[in-house]
Protein backbone atom coordinates (compact mmCIF):
# COMPACT_ATOMS: atom_id res chain seq x y z
CA UNK A 1 0.00 0.00 0.00
CA UNK A 2 1.21 3.37 -0.91
CA UNK A 3 0.98 5.97 1.60
CA UNK A 4 0.60 10.11 0.34
CA UNK A 5 1.50 12.98 2.18
CA UNK A 6 -1.46 15.66 3.53
CA UNK A 7 0.40 18.71 4.63
CA UNK A 8 -0.31 22.23 4.71
CA UNK A 9 1.03 25.56 7.00
CA UNK A 10 -0.71 26.15 10.47
CA UNK A 11 -4.48 27.35 9.77
CA UNK A 12 -4.83 26.18 5.96
CA UNK A 13 -7.26 23.21 7.31
CA UNK A 14 -5.30 20.41 6.79
CA UNK A 15 -7.73 18.66 9.70
CA UNK A 16 -10.62 19.37 7.81
CA UNK A 17 -9.51 18.43 4.00
CA UNK A 18 -8.10 15.11 6.15
CA UNK A 19 -12.14 14.61 7.47
CA UNK A 20 -13.29 14.89 3.50
CA UNK A 21 -10.33 12.07 2.35
CA UNK A 22 -11.94 9.81 5.13
CA UNK A 23 -15.39 10.47 3.65
CA UNK A 24 -13.96 8.91 0.50
CA UNK A 25 -13.11 6.17 2.38
CA UNK A 26 -9.42 6.51 2.26
CA UNK A 27 -7.62 5.73 5.01
CA UNK A 28 -6.02 8.40 6.92
CA UNK A 29 -3.64 8.69 9.65
CA UNK A 30 -2.44 11.82 11.70
CA UNK A 31 1.01 12.27 12.67
CA UNK A 32 0.23 14.82 15.22
CA UNK A 33 -1.69 12.00 16.82
CA UNK A 34 0.22 9.42 16.79
CA UNK A 35 2.89 11.30 18.05
CA UNK A 36 0.68 12.29 21.23
CA UNK A 37 -0.07 8.68 21.67
CA UNK A 38 3.62 7.66 21.99
CA UNK A 39 4.22 10.19 24.10
CA UNK A 40 2.09 8.55 26.94
CA UNK A 41 3.89 5.58 26.63
CA UNK A 42 6.77 4.75 28.77
CA UNK A 43 9.30 3.94 27.05
CA UNK A 44 9.13 7.28 24.61
CA UNK A 45 8.31 10.00 27.91
CA UNK A 46 11.67 8.62 29.20
CA UNK A 47 13.68 9.67 26.42
CA UNK A 48 11.84 12.77 25.94
CA UNK A 49 12.47 13.62 29.56
CA UNK A 50 16.11 12.80 29.54
CA UNK A 51 16.55 15.43 26.67
CA UNK A 52 13.70 17.93 28.35
CA UNK A 53 13.49 17.30 32.01
CA UNK A 54 12.08 20.52 32.48
CA UNK A 55 9.01 19.40 30.79
CA UNK A 56 8.23 16.91 33.28
CA UNK A 57 4.22 16.79 34.76
CA UNK A 58 3.40 16.46 38.18
CA UNK A 59 2.28 12.67 37.09
CA UNK A 60 5.64 11.76 36.05
CA UNK A 61 5.02 11.83 32.39
CA UNK A 62 5.42 14.56 29.84
CA UNK A 63 3.82 18.28 30.32
CA UNK A 64 2.96 18.69 26.72
CA UNK A 65 1.95 22.46 27.19
CA UNK A 66 5.41 23.05 28.65
CA UNK A 67 7.05 20.91 25.86
CA UNK A 68 5.45 23.16 22.92
CA UNK A 69 6.56 26.20 24.85
CA UNK A 70 9.99 24.87 25.26
CA UNK A 71 9.87 23.72 21.41
CA UNK A 72 8.52 26.64 19.47
CA UNK A 73 10.48 28.75 21.43
CA UNK A 74 13.85 27.07 20.43
CA UNK A 75 14.60 25.77 17.08
CA UNK A 76 17.31 23.33 18.36
CA UNK A 77 15.06 22.36 20.69
CA UNK A 78 12.49 21.39 17.99
CA UNK A 79 14.57 19.53 16.29
CA UNK A 80 15.79 17.41 18.37
CA UNK A 81 12.29 16.83 19.89
CA UNK A 82 11.50 16.09 16.13
CA UNK A 83 14.41 13.91 15.74
CA UNK A 84 13.32 11.97 18.54
CA UNK A 85 9.72 11.64 17.80
CA UNK A 86 9.73 11.47 14.18
CA UNK A 87 11.07 7.80 13.60
CA UNK A 88 8.95 6.45 16.56
CA UNK A 89 5.92 8.15 14.60
CA UNK A 90 7.20 6.89 11.00
CA UNK A 91 7.32 2.85 12.89
CA UNK A 92 3.88 3.17 15.00
CA UNK A 93 2.42 4.48 11.15
CA UNK A 94 3.70 1.49 8.98
CA UNK A 95 2.58 -0.87 12.11
CA UNK A 96 -1.10 0.41 11.69
CA UNK A 97 -1.12 0.87 8.03
CA UNK A 98 -0.27 -2.77 8.22
CA UNK A 99 -2.94 -3.74 10.56
CA UNK A 100 -5.41 -2.74 7.77
CA UNK A 101 -7.89 -5.24 7.23
CA UNK A 102 -9.01 -6.69 3.46
CA UNK A 103 -9.78 -5.72 1.24
CA UNK A 104 -7.14 -3.23 1.31
CA UNK A 105 -7.16 0.01 -0.80
CA UNK A 106 -4.04 0.58 -2.61
CA UNK A 107 -3.13 3.95 -0.96
CA UNK A 108 -3.52 5.75 2.20
CA UNK A 109 -2.61 9.58 3.43
CA UNK A 110 -0.57 10.25 6.59
CA UNK A 111 -1.81 13.85 8.08
CA UNK A 112 1.17 15.70 9.30
CA UNK A 113 2.67 19.69 9.56
CA UNK A 114 6.15 19.39 8.93
CA UNK A 115 5.85 15.98 7.12
CA UNK A 116 8.51 18.40 4.54
CA UNK A 117 10.49 19.56 7.03
CA UNK A 118 11.03 16.69 8.78
CA UNK A 119 14.57 14.50 8.86
CA UNK A 120 12.78 11.14 8.92
CA UNK A 121 11.90 9.33 5.20
CA UNK A 122 8.18 9.07 5.54
CA UNK A 123 8.93 7.70 1.75
CA UNK A 124 5.66 9.08 0.65
CA UNK A 125 4.49 8.02 -3.13
CA UNK A 126 3.38 12.06 -3.17
CA UNK A 127 2.78 14.98 -1.58
CA UNK A 128 -0.81 16.53 -1.00
CA UNK A 129 -0.69 20.19 0.30
CA UNK A 130 -3.38 22.31 1.50
CA UNK A 131 -3.11 26.04 0.98
CA UNK A 132 -5.10 29.14 2.05
CA UNK A 133 -4.00 33.04 2.50
CA UNK A 134 -1.69 34.42 5.42
CA UNK A 135 -4.82 36.47 6.49
CA UNK A 136 -7.35 33.77 6.22
CA UNK A 137 -5.09 31.41 8.23
CA UNK A 138 -4.86 34.03 10.69
CA UNK A 139 -8.00 34.75 11.68
CA UNK A 140 -8.89 30.73 11.87
CA UNK A 141 -5.71 30.50 14.24
CA UNK A 142 -6.97 33.18 16.22
CA UNK A 143 -10.76 32.41 16.36
CA UNK A 144 -9.84 28.44 17.13
CA UNK A 145 -6.96 29.18 19.57
CA UNK A 146 -7.13 32.76 20.88
CA UNK A 147 -3.76 33.63 20.47
CA UNK A 148 -1.85 36.78 19.48
CA UNK A 149 -1.21 36.99 15.62
CA UNK A 150 3.10 37.37 17.12
CA UNK A 151 2.70 33.73 18.68
CA UNK A 152 1.27 32.25 15.83
CA UNK A 153 3.50 33.98 12.95
CA UNK A 154 5.98 32.10 15.22
CA UNK A 155 4.75 29.02 15.03
CA UNK A 156 4.24 29.80 11.32
CA UNK A 157 8.17 30.52 10.61
CA UNK A 158 8.62 26.68 12.59
CA UNK A 159 7.60 25.10 8.88
CA UNK A 160 8.59 25.69 5.21
CA UNK A 161 6.64 28.62 3.78
CA UNK A 162 3.12 27.96 1.73
CA UNK A 163 5.44 28.91 -1.55
CA UNK A 164 7.99 26.08 -0.38
CA UNK A 165 5.41 23.62 0.08
CA UNK A 166 3.49 23.98 -2.77
CA UNK A 167 6.94 23.66 -5.11
CA UNK A 168 6.89 20.40 -3.12
CA UNK A 169 3.24 18.72 -3.74
CA UNK A 170 2.11 16.30 -6.51
CA UNK A 171 -1.02 17.72 -5.77
CA UNK A 172 -2.94 20.97 -4.22
CA UNK A 173 -6.16 21.71 -2.03
CA UNK A 174 -6.85 25.20 -2.37
CA UNK A 175 -9.23 25.91 1.35
CA UNK A 176 -9.79 29.47 0.77
CA UNK A 177 -12.75 29.23 -0.06
CA UNK A 178 -15.84 27.26 0.96
CA UNK A 179 -16.40 23.80 2.19
CA UNK A 180 -18.65 22.55 -0.85
CA UNK A 181 -15.59 24.01 -3.01
CA UNK A 182 -12.51 22.44 -0.59
CA UNK A 183 -14.82 18.71 -1.01
CA UNK A 184 -15.12 18.91 -4.94
CA UNK A 185 -11.56 19.46 -5.04
CA UNK A 186 -11.02 16.51 -2.52
CA UNK A 187 -13.17 14.36 -4.50
CA UNK A 188 -10.75 15.49 -7.71
CA UNK A 189 -7.78 14.31 -5.96
CA UNK A 190 -9.00 11.10 -4.64
CA UNK A 191 -10.12 9.83 -7.96
CA UNK A 192 -6.85 10.77 -9.52
CA UNK A 193 -4.85 8.98 -7.08
CA UNK A 194 -7.16 6.07 -7.25
CA UNK A 195 -6.88 6.31 -11.40
CA UNK A 196 -2.71 6.21 -10.70
CA UNK A 197 -2.87 3.48 -8.76
CA UNK A 198 -5.13 1.06 -10.39
CA UNK A 199 -8.53 1.57 -8.73
CA UNK A 200 -11.80 2.22 -10.65
CA UNK A 201 -13.41 4.92 -9.43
Amino acid sequence: MLTYGLTGGIGTGKSTVAAMFKEQGIPVFDADDLGRQLLSTESVARQVLERFPACAGTDGGVDRQKLAEEVFSREESRLALEDLLHPAIQDEFEKQKDEIAPPRPAYCLIEGAVLLESRTDFSLAGLIVVTAPMQTRLERLQKRDGTGEEHLRRRMAAQFSQHEKILAATHLVDNSGGLDDTRGQVKSVAAMLAAENGEVV
